[in-house]
């Protein structure tokens, strides 16, 4: 719980951080009805695509500094030096930011599908489908943002854009599945199997990058 508090409390330092991917979510969603004026009455067509994309890229943008700044001061190697497990320490970080980013993005979601959707179990559907994607995306980049560590987090989201692009496919379709009336709980039991690999594999595999850059 230590370790935990204390993550928080440095990401909420970090204003630019958690704020700035929450609004970049916030302004896409917004201009997308603004940019369609001619199909008003269709806006739920596109609407879900945009949906995911801006959660995609909110999630790219959250994990820009996840570890840079760490990385440049020298905390990341104090970290590893400690007994904790630093796969944990690395797991509480992207808790932390996904309950701070991911989840208000998600309610969010939530809230711009009531006021794009007519059918309330439809959006009710994007809370547990936000939820899980937002989770899964952080845990992608947070990969590349290790891999790109002092070379440029572009470099990172190029690497791992292709990792989120099924993730992308199995919402799309969740969302057509839904919309036909076939049920749709086979995909976000899809989507619950890729992040239960990825909770697992992700920690290790990015604790045993930073660990290769520090050496």
């Amino acid at each position: 719980m230590n370790e935990l508090k204390l993550e928080y409390l440095k990401l909420k330092k970090k204003t630019r951080s958690w704020l700035g991917p929450i609004l970049v979510f916030w302004l896409i969603m917004l201009a997308f009805p603004l940019t369609v004026e001619f199909m008003q009455d269709k806006l739920e067509i596109g609407f879900f695509s945009v949906l995911w994309i801006a959660i995609l890229i909110s999630m790219m943008l959250a994990t820009e500094d996840i570890f840079i700044e760490d990385y440049n001061d020298g905390s990341l190697e104090q970290t590893i030096i400690k007994n904790t497990s630093f796969q944990f320490l690395i797991s509480i970080r992207i808790v932390v930011y996904w309950l701070m980013i991911g989840v208000p993005i998600s309610m969010l979601s939530f809230i711009f599908s009531l006021g794009t959707s007519e059918d309330l179990s439809l959006s009710i559907s994007v809370i547990p489908l936000s939820i899980i994607s937002s989770y899964i995306f952080l845990n992608l980049f947070a990969l590349g943002s290790a891999l790109s560590l002092n070379k440029g987090s572009l470099l990172g989201a190029l690497i791992t854009m292709p990792l989120a692009l099924p993730v992308l496919i199995v919402l799309g379709k969740s969302i057509i599945a839904f919309q036909l009336g076939i049920n749709y709980l086979e995909f976000i039991l899809l989507l619950l199997g890729c992040l239960s690999i990825i909770i697992i594999a992700v920690p290790i595999i990015v604790s045993f990058i930073i660990k290769a850059h520090l050496e």
